[in-house]
């Protein structure tokens, strides 16, 4: 027997979701019998009998390939067979239960919107959630987390690293080039068009990441960018970058990003080393790269408004961490008033 790879065929077909109806044919309960379950070839042959027979005997003139499933896993738990009838069973949400989510605001997850974009993450996270239950982990680790013992996190996320942390430098030196992406973009020159990758590969990131993108080192990549800057410039841009990512509600179900941007006192010494750019953008005498020894990459002040958030921004999934290195001297105050 050859098997079919095609998704269209590695379900029972006999009333299809694109509204065709083709004939009964027992052998299909066999063959995913065989399939899914491992189950002998005598066995799944005596099942499906069974099943047409009390398809037969009910006068049913319409089937549907939940109804079959069913119909199936009943005959497994008769004979005992609870595992072959966890590999046979089928993932998904009732119909009152879809219902209730596309009609109503979904209370479990305050990150989740009501809207037609969230309720596909719903279900597509529910089925993920299953499977994680059901067939990744074992029995015993579903039923402690079914049970309350113990608590899995991002569970319906479960083909997904939880999160990353990366620099701006890998966007000022390859500009904007994503997988599968139609269109690219060159190194930026310009502080603005650097935030605005960022924003862009952020929102890509959410797509592959369960949890929190983080960005490391922000201020230190983007000071060659703002040193002809005015103070009152530079208070807008962060004013732009704040708004960009507390507003910003990617395609993952529309939820908010959560997002980390690390802020340093001073140089890190994993960056100390790092050969700087020789290359020069317009306008002249911006450098793009690290400028190794610089001594106040961006002045503490500069960035004093982090502390007071931005009225009316959500900043709920927005942190910003402040890092110091070890070779800081002196009084700690300075740096707890830069934090503060």
């Amino acid at each position: 027997m050859i098997e079919n790879s095609e998704t269209t065929d590695l379900t029972l077909f006999v009333h299809t979701s694109g509204e065709e109806t083709i004939l009964w044919n027992r052998q299909r309960i066999v063959d995913a019998l065989m399939r899914e379950a491992d189950i002998d070839y005598h066995v799944a042959e005596e099942i499906s009998k069974d099943v047409e027979r009390q398809i037969i005997s009910s006068g049913i003139n319409v089937l549907t390939t939940a109804l079959i499933r069913e119909l199936v896993n009943v005959r497994l738990i008769e004979k005992g067979m609870e595992k072959e009838r966890r590999l046979h069973g089928r993932l998904g949400f009732p119909l009152y239960d879809v219902r209730q989510l596309i009609l109503h605001q979904n209370k479990q997850d305050a990150n989740i919107p009501h809207s037609p974009e969230a309720t596909n993450l719903i279900f597509a996270e529910g089925i993920k959630r299953e499977l994680s239950l059901y067939d990744v982990f074992s029995h015993d680790v579903g039923e402690a987390q079914i049970v309350g013992d113990m608590h899995i996190h991002a569970l319906g996320y479960i083909d997904r690293p939880y999160t990353c942390c990366q620099s701006l430098e890998y966007l000022k030196i390859n500009g904007l080039n994503l997988p599968q992406a139609i269109n690219s973009a060159n190194p930026a020159k310009y502080a603005e068009v650097l935030l605005a990758h960022m924003v862009r590969f952020s929102s890509v990131l959410q797509g592959h990441f369960a949890g929190t993108i983080g960005w490391d080192a922000v201020n230190i990549s983007f000071a060659p960018y703002l040193t002809s800057m005015t103070d009152r410039d530079v208070k807008q841009f962060a004013q732009m970058l704040i708004y960009e990512f507390s507003q910003l509600a990617a395609t993952r179900g529309g939820q908010a990003l959560y997002t980390d941007i690390h802020l340093y006192y001073d140089m890190p010494s994993s960056w100390a080393n790092l050969p700087p750019s020789a290359r020069r953008e317009n306008p002249p005498g911006r450098f793009i790269g690290i400028i190794p020894g610089m001594p106040s990459v961006l002045p503490a002040p500069s960035w004093k408004f982090l502390k007071r958030g931005m009225p009316g921004a959500n900043l709920l999934f927005f942190r910003v961490p402040c890092c110091i290195s070890r070779k800081i001297s002196g009084s700690i105050r300075t740096f707890m008033n830069f934090c503060s």
